[in-house]
């Protein structure tokens, strides 16, 4: 057992603003206030005596700002019902924490064998996230052709690995970048086919 308290606050708004009849702006902003208290208590493993003491507490504090941006734009173009071009910027953020300390072991004299250590806590994850895509019907409404691309910039990306019969968080920074197409054709009522399509 390793129990934690976690309170997290948060405030956040968006607001919009037509440029023009066929251009719209968006943004986002949050701000998270998350408190983190963890006590420590060590799995043990052919120990003498009784109970699982404490090896003590942790305490964390984050604040973050994260926010938003999107700007959509809906031209017309002679061969589609409708089109949206979008670009979009993110910054988002999760909270770090405490990882379960290593195991205890029952030790007989001197030897080679000691207490596995892990990483005592893990750092936020932030990713600030960068998109371009489209989407539209053609023909009456009977296609829809719609794709993006993106790209993730991670600092501190959370990921976790089992250590020690637990599992224990790393933080490593990575990007993460591809494409995505879904299409529908719907060549008469009641028969739609289509196709979902990725890359990362």
């Amino acid at each position: 057992q390793n129990p934690y308290n976690l309170n997290s606050y948060a405030a956040f708004g968006e607001g919009y603003y037509n440029v023009t009849s066929d251009l719209k702006l968006t943004a986002g902003l949050r701000w998270t206030d998350d408190q983190k208290h963890f006590v420590e208590i060590p799995s043990e493993l052919l120990t003498n005596g009784f109970g699982y003491p404490s090896t003590g507490t942790i305490d964390q504090e984050w604040r973050e700002f994260t926010g938003r941006f999107v700007a959509n734009w809906s031209p017309k173009i002679p061969f589609t019902d409708q089109t949206m071009l979008y670009a979009s910027y993110a910054h988002g953020y999760k909270a770090g924490g405490a990882n379960p300390p290593g195991a205890v072991l029952l030790s007989y004299g001197t030897g080679d064998i000691t207490n596995p250590t892990h990483p005592t806590t893990f750092a936020p994850e932030f990713n600030d996230a960068f998109e371009l895509g489209t989407k539209n019907t053609l023909l009456n409404g009977a296609v829809t052709f719609n794709g993006n691309i993106f790209y993730y910039d991670y600092k501190g990306y959370q990921i976790s690995q089992i250590v020690d019969r637990t599992s224990v968080n790393l933080n490593v920074d990575t990007t993460s970048w591809g494409a995505e197409l879904e299409a529908t054709w719907e060549p008469v009522p009641g028969l739609k086919f289509g196709f979902n399509g990725g890359y990362e």
